[in-house]
């Protein structure tokens, strides 16, 4: 999907639309796979009557029906012959049993470096990455290389206030702060190629609390009083739950191939330019009120990663971070660093199923941004999907800023198509519908914003539900889609694909955008 970095400014409060999706639809509505299918749907039926053979039409006309079937037919908002090919495709992995995942005890060292941490053990598209360290001069940062797309990707946790309780000139200052990070970042050959935003709602693990507690607590305190604090203590994180957000950014080599090469080449070298690169960003970052809580470490980043894949892991862990920092170290827990050795990071299990994902004793569901609203909206619009709930969410929005050439290249090719389209239906007598012309228009609208020298981005966005009982995972789909209708968003289920989805969704690690469909 492409959408103007900087959107319309109305006389009250700003609203936002230009959105829309990269898929023209080639003759007649249809798309030129359906348009295929129907044109050999009609040679397949008209071949027995032209050959003067009727009873090969037993053959012939069975199979145009099903070819015109595949082309027409849609379930769940899917046609039928997407529907085979995904199915097709998870049966093939399936068999070859490539759809599960069971992580390694003994990892074996790896041959470049046998000397140095075991490698990572993490499943599906994720096997490629490894976590490298870069020196910021203060600390030291986390980098994810990924050797096949030649990619570098550092991690920040970040906090934010809020638009939600603020009036709406701040809230169209930080929006507009945000435009300006995006734009800033869409110019020509410039090596930041993709901006993913993480927010995960999980339940609140009190380990901070508790252990503020036990710092505190008096040597003759009150046995009740202790018992029942300790009690209040225990329960009531029931009912909470606390926010997690993140903001990765991920580095083409390609792009900044010199700027490695003088850097001293190499990962070591990559990793110093991407680290240039986030210290000029950290001015835009301000900007859009986003306060950078820290670049993560290479245990931090494997924490995040292990408490996705293991939502019971995360108070163990809460607690280890939280004795890190108390005045009296517990013994238990004494001499234990925190965070988790990249080597352990994954999970040490995983099964990929039609609709769901299973991973170290927690059951994922995750579905795509489908379509965004097709009205003027505010900035608030996804407040209800991100609301808290009684279940672990993860949202993620996956950016890639457009360069002006491409931005200009990729307009005029979706205007033309979208003009060619309209041209079609007008000469066959057909009605154009008002959603073809919108489409055009917004067309044409941000080829105007891209001539006034606005930014363009591609986006798309990904929810994932997680749950550690089984029985309450459809209850938790249900109030997912219920919140995405009310935020005016429709979620398409990845049906066979939930473990990429869950790689993209719930993981800060850059995944999430396909190539271009031009």
């Amino acid at each position: 999907m492409s959408a103007s970095t900087f959107p319309s400014e109305t006389r009250s409060s700003r609203t936002y639309f230009g959105w829309q999706s990269e898929k023209v639809n080639f003759l007649f509505g249809m798309t030129a796979q359906r348009a295929v299918m129907c044109g050999a749907a009609v040679l397949v039926a008209v071949c027995p009557i032209a050959a003067s053979n009727i009873s090969a039409g037993v053959v012939a006309w069975p199979i145009a029906i099903l070819l015109a079937l595949l082309a027409f037919v849609r379930i769940a908002g899917r046609t039928t012959d997407e529907w085979f090919v995904a199915a097709v495709s998870f049966q093939l992995l399936k068999s070859r049993n490539q759809h599960k995942f069971a992580a390694g005890a003994f990892t074996p060292a790896s041959k470049t470096d046998p000397a140095g941490p075991k490698p990572m053990d993490l499943p599906g598209i994720l096997a490629p990455l490894r976590i490298l360290e870069a020196d910021t001069g203060n600390s030291t940062m986390a980098v994810v290389h990924h050797r096949y797309n030649r990619t570098y990707t550092a991690v920040a946790k970040i906090k934010f206030p809020g638009i939600g309780l603020v009036d709406s000139a701040r809230r169209d200052q930080r929006v507009a702060g945000w435009g300006t990070l995006l734009s800033g970042l869409c110019t020509e050959g410039n090596p930041i190629i993709r901006v993913q935003a993480l927010q995960r709602i999980v339940p609140e693990s009190g380990a901070a609390l508790t252990r503020w507690h036990n710092d505190r607590l008096a040597a003759d305190a009150p046995e009740a009083a202790v018992e029942i604090t300790s009690t209040l203590l225990a329960t009531s994180t029931l009912s909470t739950s606390q926010r997690e957000a993140y903001l990765a950014f991920v580095m083409d080599e390609r792009r900044a191939g010199q700027a490695i090469k003088g850097a001293g080449g190499g990962p070591a070298g990559a990793a110093a330019v991407l680290v240039r690169h986030l210290r000029a960003l950290t001015s835009s970052i301000s900007g859009a009120d986003l306060q950078v809580d820290g670049w993560l470490g290479p245990r931090d980043l494997a924490e995040v990663i292990r408490t996705a894949y293991d939502p019971h892991s995360a108070r163990t862990l809460a607690e280890r971070r939280a004795s890190s920092n108390a005045t009296v170290i517990d013994r238990d827990t004494a001499g234990l660093a925190p965070g988790v050795d990249p080597g352990v990071a994954g999970p040490a299990a995983a099964e990929a199923k039609r609709g769901s994902y299973l991973h170290d004793g927690a059951d994922s569901v995750t579905y795509v941004v489908h379509d965004w609203p097709r009205n003027q909206v505010f900035s608030t619009a996804l407040a209800p999907l991100l609301g808290e709930g009684t279940h672990r969410r993860a949202f993620s929005l996956h950016i890639e800023p457009l360069g002006p050439r491409v931005a200009e290249r990729q307009v005029m090719r979706e205007r033309t198509a979208r003009h060619v389209a309209i041209r079609m239906r007008q000469r066959t007598g057909q009605i154009v519908p008002e959603h073809e012309q919108a489409a055009l228009r917004r067309a044409e609208e941000q080829d105007a914003e891209r001539a006034a020298g606005h930014g363009l981005v591609r986006f798309t966005g990904f929810v994932t539900v997680t749950v550690t009982d089984p029985d309450q995972l459809e209850d938790a789909c249900a109030a997912l889609e219920a919140d995405a209708a009310a935020a005016r968003i429709e979620l398409r289920r990845l049906w066979m694909a939930q473990d990429v989805g869950f790689s993209m969704s719930s993981l800060p690690l850059g995944f999430g955008l396909p190539k271009m469909r031009w």
